[in-house]
Parts: C-alpha cells; structure tokens; sequence
C-alpha cells in the first residue's frame, strides 16, 4: 500500500511540474524592460516612431509604439498625441529588431529653474 501511494505522489508531482513549464519557459524567454530617461526630439504619429535624446548617454535613440505601449501624464492615462517635443519621459521598453518597442511612456514634468530673491529681485546699494 504504502509503494503504491508513493508512486500517486510521484506522479501527481511530476504532472504539477510538467503543467508549469511551458509558464516557466515563457517567463525565462520574456524579455525584461529596459528604462532610459530623455527629452523627446521628434514625435512621428503616422509611424508610431519617438527619437529621444536619451539623458545617460547624450544619444539620440529611435524607439516605436504599438497599442499594447502604455501612456501616462501626471499620474494619468495619456495617448500619443500627448507627447510634445523638448518633453522629458521616462521609457520603459523591449529590444526587437532595429527599433526598441516601448512598454511605457511616462511624460515628466519639466524641472523647474529655482530663482533666488537676489536674481529676480537683486538687492539695491544704499548711498553714493
């Protein structure tokens, strides 16, 4: 009894791990997604295709959209039509071929410039 309950274990096992593997297989061939950060040079919405000065490298880099690429704008859902030149994004994409796919494109806002009260206001020289 005891042989025969261990061969239904064995199997029940050997049938979960089998179940999973084409899951695994497709996990471990998934590519990760790269992240770059940039400002947008050009947008060109009849090909799908935004070429980015990319902020680590100082390169220009092409990267193409498709309806699975995700996009957002303070916190909220964008579109393409939303992106603008001289934008800075953050990227989020795969390799495929010559042209990176993007995942997501997050639009940042533009950084501020601090101003001192001395350059907006400078300070006056009393007397002569």
């Amino acid at each position: 009894m005891k042989l025969n309950s261990h061969i239904h274990k064995t199997a029940v096992a050997s049938l979960c791990i089998l179940s999973l593997s084409p899951a695994l297989l497709f996990a471990a061939s998934s590519p990760k997604p790269i992240e770059e950060r940039g400002v947008i040079k050009s947008v060109d919405m009849d090909t799908h295709r935004l070429v980015v000065t990319e902020h680590k490298k100082n390169a220009e880099q092409t990267f193409q959209w498709n309806d699975q690429t995700k996009f957002s704008e303070h916190s909220k859902g964008a579109s393409a039509g939303d992106l603008k030149e001289g934008e800075r994004v953050h990227l989020k994409y795969v390799s495929s071929g010559d042209t990176p796919i993007l995942q997501s494109v997050h639009i940042t806002p533009a950084r501020t410039q601090k101003h001192s009260a001395n350059t907006i206001f400078p300070a006056r020289s009393n007397g002569a």
